[in-house]
């Protein structure tokens, strides 16, 4: 396989997007790609990107610290110097600003695979005005990028369909600890837990109703912090739900697998790395019937209504046999979502992009010499 020079940018260099990236960089390091990593220079960007990231991976941090016109054109023109100095054969744009931006600043320097990370336009707790100002904008992205890349068939289906991007591909996201997953650790008691960002996207408020029915039978709590305004987190304190606010990936990692059962009560997703993270950690997951859960836990492991969720939780709980059936269902569906395949996938993408790219390349030179 020919080796090749790989850029991968993202805006938000935290949470889901930092969980893929990383892991995709370091594997395409290692099969011999040269691979350079642009990002902004967030709040939520690591300290220190090297030390998360590791070697042999060639980061520029770009001026992109705020959701600014000022700041959206300079990260801009960084990027397109960064573009013209590197030389990428292929450049990877992670989300939607990235998005937007990446394709004004490459323009057709080289192969644009976009991936959304979860369409602005789906998210329900927006206004309907607003959501059809995003789905003008990702039509706009999906025309200019030379793939839609999608992390599950469900976000390639609004690729498609609200997107109408013309070119769409699928590469399910994929996390380290599911390359070689591990025995479950023991648990000491009963625990159920939500987590990411408390926000309108993980429906706090219902969840919290959800994990609050389950006291009597487990511990309960939150893994992670809240936005700006702590809506999210305050919800949660209302229904008696403690957080513990942002923790470390290792050590977010860690109360996961001690919880029993992860609730994943999202009201929109791409596709979650915590359900995978608990698939790893062989943590029964109940989710909310959206496409991105039905796709990783499959139709058994989903609820439409909340009654229905703590019923399923409260049999996790109290029914040792049912709770072995879940997770025996979950090995099986767990290794399809390993970080090696994710990389491999992505390599083979990249590989033909770049191919046809440089035959295109030379089929133009040729003509220019005939002529």
């Amino acid at each position: 396989m020919s080796q090749l020079r790989i850029l991968e940018v993202a805006e938000s260099l935290g949470s889901g997007v930092l969980g893929v990236v990383t892991p995709l960089s370091q594997r395409l390091a290692a099969a011999g790609h040269a691979v350079a990593l642009a990002y902004g220079e967030r709040p939520e960007t690591p300290p220190d990107v090297e030390a998360v990231v590791g070697p042999g991976i060639e980061l520029f941090a770009l001026p992109w610290r705020r959701r600014t016109p000022r700041e959206h054109v300079a990260a801009a023109r960084m990027l397109r110097q960064v573009v013209d100095d590197w030389r990428p054969d292929v450049v990877h744009l992670h989300s939607s600003f990235t998005g937007v931006v990446g394709v004004l600043s490459v323009g057709d320097r080289a192969p644009i695979v976009y991936t959304p990370h979860g369409y602005s336009f789906a998210r329900s707790s927006d206004a309907r005005a607003k959501r059809r100002l995003y789905a003008a904008i990702e039509r706009f992205v999906a025309r200019r990028a030379t793939l839609v890349g999608a992390v599950s068939e469900s976000e390639a289906a609004q690729a498609r369909d609200v997107a109408r991007a013309p070119r769409v591909a699928v590469v399910a996201n994929g996390i380290p600890a599911l390359d070689a997953p591990g025995p479950a650790p023991d648990r000491e008691r009963p625990r159920v837990v939500a987590m990411g960002r408390a926000d309108a996207s993980r429906q706090p408020d219902a969840a919290g109703r959800i994990l609050a029915r389950l006291t009597d039978v487990a511990d309960v709590r939150w893994i992670g912090g809240g936005t700006d305004s702590d809506a999210g987190l305050r919800a949660l304190a209302a229904h008696g739900v403690p957080a513990t606010g942002w923790l470390s990936h290792a050590d977010a990692a860690a109360e996961l697998a001690a919880a029993t059962a992860l609730l994943h009560w999202s009201a929109w997703d791409a596709q979650p790395l915590a359900v995978l993270e608990a698939l790893a950690a062989d943590v029964v997951v109940v989710a909310s019937d959206i496409p991105a859960n039905r796709e990783i836990v499959g139709a058994r492991q989903v609820c439409s209504a909340e009654e229905d969720a703590v019923a399923l939780l409260r049999g996790v709980l109290l029914d040792p046999a049912l709770r072995e059936r879940m997770l025996e269902r979950q090995r099986e569906r767990r290794g399809r979502f390993s970080a090696d395949r994710m990389a491999r996938d992505w390599e083979a993408i990249y590989v033909r992009l770049a191919g046809a790219a440089a035959a295109d390349s030379r089929e133009e030179t040729g003509e220019l010499v005939a002529h």
